[in-house]
């Protein structure tokens, strides 16, 4: 222990000696030393001037370093003038059409919002899409390029600001929130549950207050989803853009390789690997605006109906379902009727659409049932011969008749045609079930029997119902008639008529009785007792006599 004791001393004083002798030798050349010159610059408030091949290098992606009293980072700006298209929209579209988007905004958006007459609303938009190290969000996912948008009258700015390493990042930050300040609305793509909550947290990590939080978020993925999500593959921004947009994106770096490449950079320092993610990043931006502009034409009316045709009638009925989802009513209404008059007009479009029925429960939920009846009879006619057709139309309508028309006959003959459907179906499922069942597959087949068991039941249950209705309906019509043809008591003398009137009363009451007695015993269809058959005992028991 003491020899390496003494050895540890030994090297620390060969160690003060060479320092001194260094020192000493900067003097006698009148050098000053190092770390004097830089407490010097530190005292008089002056920062290391970067040198001018680092500027050089980054000018080759377009990029620039941006100093502010906060610290350095990289920044790359560009402008598009009016008239600028990005795929089929002009992007200065939207200075006339923006206000349409206040219907996008959540209830409990801020005054900024509100208050129109401080700027065009255009111009308060800022369009966030941010490139991070990771997918997740806990503390360790940084953002290192933070892309925002905003207009200027007609033209459309563009600013990307890069880290080069963490130390740059409170510098960025208090950059965004200056650009949120003067433009406080945000427009994101999936922005509320990742850019924005990742962004918020950055500064809580580098202990900055965000002093002006954004006075409303428009998310567009929710409205894509809402439109897309049963016509598109996909609802992410890149496959939207393409779809709906027309915007084709030719040897693009894919967003899931941004931190890969960051990464790369770091490592290597040369920013040319880094050119590829900020152009993926700028397109991206783009898009957020084209988005904003089709969104805006969809809510004023003026996107082109024939345009919307063409991408099928179901996204037409998610359209309207939208429009009245946001309060659009009016337009959700011409939508749907467009979209109704093309279903009834069309019986091979008709057949293969699968927004017939949603589309006649949206009359329903209007209270427009003469639609809907339409649409339900519409589908009987298509399809109600096909084994895998929906009770629905058929049990719709007999509701309808039963509890708004009060024609318990029509009623009855929906209910019955719905459960002969339902057993048609059933006996083809048992003759396909000839084959083993998986374990998972037996419990759906269950939880499907025991579903359309209780379906029968609810059937049975609404047949009785509608032949009690009918019967006693068409007692109380034949005794209104037997008492309106008796003759008048004032044309018959007294005893006749009290014994004309004593032998109608016992009539009617024995009509009535034998009624009763008809309608306690319903009725079954022929087929109904051919098909009980080849039935077991305990299903023949558990149906109607």
């Amino acid at each position: 222990m003491s020899s390496l004791k003494e050895r540890l001393l030994r090297h620390k004083k060969s160690i003060a000696g060479t320092q001194e002798r260094e020192e000493e030798a900067k003097i006698s050349v009148g050098e000053e030393p190092l770390g004097s010159a830089e407490e010097g610059q530190a005292a008089h408030g002056e920062s290391k001037p970067e040198s001018a091949v680092e500027v050089d290098e980054w000018s080759v992606v377009g990029a620039a370093m941006e100093h502010t009293e906060w610290g350095d980072f990289i920044i790359r700006r560009r402008t598009y003038e009016t008239g600028f298209r990005h795929g089929q929209y002009e992007l200065s579209r939207l200075s006339s059409c923006a206000e349409e988007l206040f219907a996008l905004l959540e209830p409990t958006a801020g005054s900024a919002t509100s208050n129109r007459s401080a700027a065009p609303f255009h111009e308060r938009l800022l369009f966030l899409d941010t490139e991070t190290t990771g997918l997740g969000h806990g503390a360790g996912n940084v953002p290192f390029m933070v892309g925002v948008g905003f207009y200027q009258g007609n033209q459309y700015h563009i600013e990307q600001m890069l880290i080069r390493h963490p130390g740059e990042e409170s510098a960025m930050l208090a950059y965004l929130e200056q650009k949120l300040a003067a433009h406080p609305v945000l427009i994101s793509y999936n922005g509320k549950s990742f850019d924005w909550p990742i962004v918020k947290n950055r500064y809580i990590m580098n202990r900055m207050e965000l002093a002006v939080e954004p006075a409303g978020h428009i998310d567009f993925l929710h409205p894509s989803r809402s439109l897309w999500k049963h016509t598109l593959p996909s609802c992410r921004l890149g496959k939207v853009e393409e779809e709906r947009l027309g915007v084709r994106r030719e040897e693009d770096v894919p967003g899931s390789l941004a931190p890969t490449l960051y990464f790369q950079y770091l490592a290597q320092r040369d920013p040319s690997v880094l050119e590829g993610v900020f152009v993926h990043n700028e397109l991206d931006v783009l898009s957020l605006a084209g988005l904003a502009v089709h969104f805006a034409c969809l809510l004023n009316g003026s996107h082109d109906w024939s345009c919307a045709r063409l991408f099928g009638l179901e996204e037409c009925f998610r359209l309207g379902l939208w429009l009245d989802k946001i309060g659009r009513s009016d337009m959700a209404d011409t939508v749907m009727n467009a979209l109704s008059e093309e279903l009834l007009a069309a019986a091979e479009l008709a057949s293969e659409e699968p927004c017939l029925l949603p589309l006649a429960q949206f009359y329903k939920r209007r209270g427009r049932y003469t639609q809907a009846c339409s649409l339900w009879s519409r589908y009987i006619t298509l399809k109600g011969d096909r084994a895998t057709a929906s009770l629905e139309p058929y049990i719709e309508l007999s509701m309808y008749y039963e509890h708004k028309e009060k024609q318990w006959e029509r009623a009855l003959a929906y209910a019955q045609e719905a459960l002969d459907h339902l057993w048609r179906r059933d006996a083809l499922k048992r003759s396909r079930e000839r084959k083993p069942i998986a374990q998972s597959g037996k419990r759906t087949r269950e939880k499907e029997e025991r579903e359309e068991d209780a379906e029968a039941v609810s059937l049975r249950k609404r047949i009785e119902r509608l032949r009690r209705k009918a019967c006693s309906s068409t007692s109380a019509i034949r005794a209104t008639e037997a008492i309106e043809s008796e003759p008048s008591d004032s044309l018959l003398p007294k005893n006749s008529s009290a014994k004309l009137s004593a032998r109608s009363s016992g009539q009617v009451s024995a009509s009535v009785k034998v009624q009763g007695a008809a309608s306690a015993v319903p009725r079954v269809p022929q087929s109904t007792r051919k098909r009980k058959s080849g039935l077991s005992a305990a299903e023949q028991l558990s149906m109607p006599l």
